[in-house]
């Protein structure tokens, strides 16, 4: 009897200690780990919290990013331009592919370098170069993703107005601080003016420009955006009157009758901006304010191996990660779920075990100068502020220009090259030229910027190599190069991991945005998290007007296993 007494309170004591060890499991805090600490792996960071804040829910975020510092990434060193077909024109297709890697990069229409072993003719290369040929074939398919790719740039550009407007107090004047401008409809009979959803384009140096402006115009049109018009030089003067001397050199006639060349147009169209390179870190110090212990960003943290549950158990689980520095971490797989959003990196998900689209990088060039102003000079240009693309051939600049830190800023970032799975370095020839076509453009568009900052009117002058120099070692110029990571067909990579064939339930990936990384980073983030925990996300999709079944339409194209076909 005794012995039964005694196995019966042992049983209940067993049972109290399963039930307590399960409820601690079940209450145990949501986590989730972004692995990459860029434009995109932060994005995915403040939306988590957004979300589980609003919902009362408990979590814990960690970011690993390889990086010194945030500054160093990719979008803190490029002036995001929002549009809703930012990430369209990335990858060329087919065998105009094959074409544009024959010509060199300083050349219109041009993308190889050749001062760069391995570039070329590298695996990574000829598997990319393939793919893209054999998925150039698919005239339809491409068509119908671009459609969707389309259709997601409209809705990521509503949610980036959205998370604006939704914003706390401190969220929102970070925003403001990074010189955020929308791209959005105008609302009824709203004034024409910068800053409220449209901006001016400039095109020049092309002939027949106004078909360029036209086509631009009926693609933008055609997504719902009704206010587009080709603007006259006198009306850009007064829409933005820091433009008057590009108009000077660029029309004919009279004051209020002028008429651009043939190679030039000015064109008003949905567009915003954001400086990111002031954007990314105001954004971790709110994360970290507003989130506490809770929030974690760990720098110089290259993953380099990912550890999983159980040998061949399903279903496939993330349990941890290794480092470069020869540490590692662990988790619950069961509480944590794991993000990977490696942006440049080229190559990531292949490295660490994970089925990848062939893929590719390309190399981009920024330059910005930040002018320094007498008191005069600071109060008499106070209010200059645009952002704007403006193209030539084979070239498209995102471009921001405003008083920041009582300087002039102006930013421009664009003209791409194809580096495969090498990086580029600013002391190469493709970084060097951009750099300074990019500095004459500076100088087409804004010479009264760039003579502040030489010292002496440089209009219609054309600028040199020493004149970079002077501007660098002023410290008025800062070059830079990075790349975009993209895959074969341009569109991003989103949602399911797959590992040895088996779907890894608890991770997913956000990249492969190239271009589009930092105006698609909201639109991406919010598929890719459907994927997962579909009815979390359900409403925020609906309120941008996307049903479940266009986000399950983005993720069949967006699969992480996907391989070119010549159709479908």
């Amino acid at each position: 009897m005794f012995f039964r007494k005694k196995n019966k309170i042992i049983n209940s004591v067993i049972s109290l200690m399963i039930i307590f060890v399960f409820s601690a499991n079940s209450s145990e805090a949501r986590k989730l780990i972004i692995i990459g600490g860029g434009h995109v792996g932060l994005i995915e960071a403040c939306l988590a919290y957004l979300r589980a804040h609003k919902n009362g829910q408990e979590l814990q975020i960690e970011i690993f990013e390889k990086n010194q510092k945030i500054e160093e990434t990719t979008a803190a060193n490029i002036w995001n331009s929002h549009t809703p077909d930012e990430i369209v024109s990335v990858v060329p297709r087919g065998q105009e592919l094959r074409q544009k890697l024959k010509i060199s990069f300083d050349q219109p229409g041009g993308i190889r370098v050749n001062d760069v072993p391995g570039v070329n003719d590298s695996e990574c290369a000829r598997h990319f170069v393939d793919e893209v040929i054999r998925y150039g074939q698919d005239v339809k398919g491409n068509e119908t993703r671009t459609g969707v790719l389309l259709r997601l740039g409209k809705a990521g550009m509503a949610l980036w107005k959205q998370l604006y407007e939704t914003a706390d107090d401190e969220l929102r004047a970070i925003f403001e601080e990074s010189n955020f401008n929308p791209c959005c409809e105008l609302a009824g009979k709203e004034e024409k003016k910068l800053h409220q959803g449209y901006r001016i384009d400039l095109i020049y140096g092309v002939p027949q420009a106004v078909n360029r402006a036209k086509d631009m115009m009926s693609s933008y049109q055609k997504l719902g955006y009704k206010n587009c018009q080709i603007l006259s030089p006198d009306e850009v003067v007064a829409r933005d009157p820091s433009l008057a001397q590009f108009c000077i050199q660029h029309a004919v006639g009279e004051p209020g009758k002028r008429q651009w060349k043939e190679d030039s147009i000015a064109l008003w169209r949905p567009g915003g901006c954001l400086d990111t390179q002031k954007f990314l870190p105001l954004l971790v110090g709110y994360l970290k304010k507003t989130m506490g212990a809770d929030f974690q960003l760990h720098l110089n943290k290259k993953v380099i191996g990912v550890m999983y549950g159980q040998d061949n158990a399903k279903p496939v689980m993330i349990k941890g990660l290794k480092f470069a520095d020869g540490t590692q971490t662990e988790n619950n797989p069961n509480s944590t779920t794991y993000v990977f959003c490696p942006g440049e990196a080229v190559g990531t998900l292949k490295n660490l075990g994970f089925q990848e689209p062939a893929y590719a990088g390309f190399a981009g060039a920024s330059l910005c100068l930040n002018v320094p102003l007498s008191d005069e000079q600071l109060k008499e240009f106070e209010g200059f502020n645009h952002c704007m693309e403006v193209h030539k051939v084979g070239i498209c600049l995102a471009w921001q220009a405003r008083i920041r830190d009582g300087k002039i800023f102006l930013g421009g970032a664009g003209t791409k090259s194809f580096y495969a799975d090498k990086e580029p370095t600013v002391r190469e020839a493709f970084a060097k030229n951009r750099n300074l076509l990019q500095l004459v453009m500076f100088n087409d568009v804004l010479p009264w910027v760039v003579s502040i900052a030489l010292n002496r009117d440089t209009t219609g002058q054309q600028l040199t190599e020493e004149d970079m120099d002077i501007l660098e070692e002023k410290k008025i110029a800062k070059r830079w190069v990075g790349r975009r990571s993209v895959a074969y067909d341009g569109f991003p990579t989103l949602g399911h991991l797959y590992h040895k064939g088996e779907v890894v339930s608890n991770g997913r990936v956000t990249t492969h945005a190239g271009s589009g990384g930092g105006s698609f980073s909201l639109v991406t983030s919010l598929i890719s998290s459907f994927a997962l925990h579909p009815e979390e996300v359900r409403e925020e999709l609906k309120r941008v007007d996307l049903s479940p079944d266009f986000a399950q339409e983005v993720l069949h194209y967006a699969d992480s296993r996907r391989e070119a076909t010549s159709s479908e």
